[in-house]
């Protein structure tokens, strides 16, 4: 038998898993109600509800972002062929 041939880190994966626990942790260590100002309203509401809408609303944003500059490059490209023809 030869030698076993080494797979490759996936450290785009440890990387997420580890800043998935980090935020599970943040989260769950603060767990006091808190006043929260947007604007011109003012709720109360506990800081684990808050740091994990916010942690979504970062995580949506992070996913759009290149999404949407993906989506606009390809329209420009399809534009620069028809303009070729």
């Amino acid at each position: 038998m030869g030698p076993q041939e080494k797979k490759p880190t996936n450290w785009r994966a440890w990387i997420v898993g580890v800043l998935i626990v980090l935020v599970v942790v943040v989260c769950l260590q603060n767990s006091q109600s808190t006043e929260i100002e947007v604007l011109f309203a003012s709720f109360e509401a506990p800081l684990i509800i808050v740091l994990a809408v916010f942690v979504l609303i970062g995580m949506l944003i992070g996913y759009i972002g290149p999404v949407w500059r993906r989506h606009r490059r390809e329209e420009r490209r399809a534009g620069q062929d028809l303009e070729k023809r």
